[in-house]
């Protein structure tokens, strides 16, 4: 990622430096709307899509972009507009410039998470996995920190104790933890913890083991579930034993 935004930095100071050139007294207007040519189709096909995939839009970008839709038809442009563009251009820039750079430079130290997808994307993994893997991690240890706070043990001797049953080791999983909390929840304080149907039970096992990309309705069921055991888990840990 760095190396992309540095890349960039690059790109946006060349591209500065040729705005700049073509603004000067100096500069004919057959000179300017050759040059305005190029810097056009860089414009449109290089630096704003770049802006957009960063998700920097500004006034002075919209205003910049405003510009360049003029420098499109500068064949047919008088000397009167060309003027103009450069007159306007000069205040734009400078704008536009300066809040870019401050745009970019909050994205300068992104979080390693994409640079870490980037590395495994060999795996096929998408962007549905990862959201439900965290959904799925976000669900144990959610579960596991509220069990600790509100006194529910979740070893395995415990949670063959409150299931009444016995678990072999190999086969103790967090879906036997979940069960057990549950039913303790619903002694202490009455409540009812949502069920972890077997559709749930084997996407935790597809996603986290096996590497399965679920689906986007998949996802977004599994993220839903989520957000709501996380709701009534926060409901349980602000409130007394009964």
């Amino acid at each position: 990622m760095a190396e992309k935004i540095e890349a960039f930095y690059c790109q946006l100071k060349d591209f500065h430096d040729r705005i700049s050139r073509i603004r000067s007294k100096t500069v004919s207007t057959r000179e300017f709307k050759k040059e305005a040519t190029g810097i056009y189709e860089t414009w449109m096909t290089e630096i704003k899509p770049t802006l957009r995939k960063f998700g920097i839009e500004d006034d002075a970008h919209i205003r910049l972009d405003e510009l360049f839709d003029t420098f499109d038809s500068l064949a047919k442009m008088s000397v009167t507009n060309v003027s103009w563009v450069k007159e306007n251009l000069s205040d734009t820039k400078d704008r536009f410039f300066k809040e870019v750079i401050l745009n970019v430079r909050k994205i300068e130290s992104p979080e390693p998470t994409e640079d870490l997808m980037d590395s495994a994307s060999f795996l096929g993994l998408d962007t549905n996995w990862s959201v439900a893997v965290c959904a799925l991690q976000l669900q144990e240890v959610a579960i596991t920190l509220v069990a600790e706070k509100t006194g529910i043990s979740l070893d395995k001797k415990n949670v063959e104790k409150i299931l009444k049953t016995q678990i072999q080791s190999k086969g103790f999983s967090f879906n036997h933890q979940y069960e057990a909390f549950g039913k303790e929840v619903k002694r202490l304080f009455h409540v009812d913890m949502p069920i972890l149907v077997p559709q749930l039970r084997r996407m935790r096992v597809n996603v986290l083991h096996e590497g399965y990309n679920p689906e986007p309705e998949e996802k977004d069921s599994l993220v839903s579930f989520t957000i709501g055991l996380l709701k009534k888990l926060n409901s349980i840990s602000s409130t007394e034993k009964l």
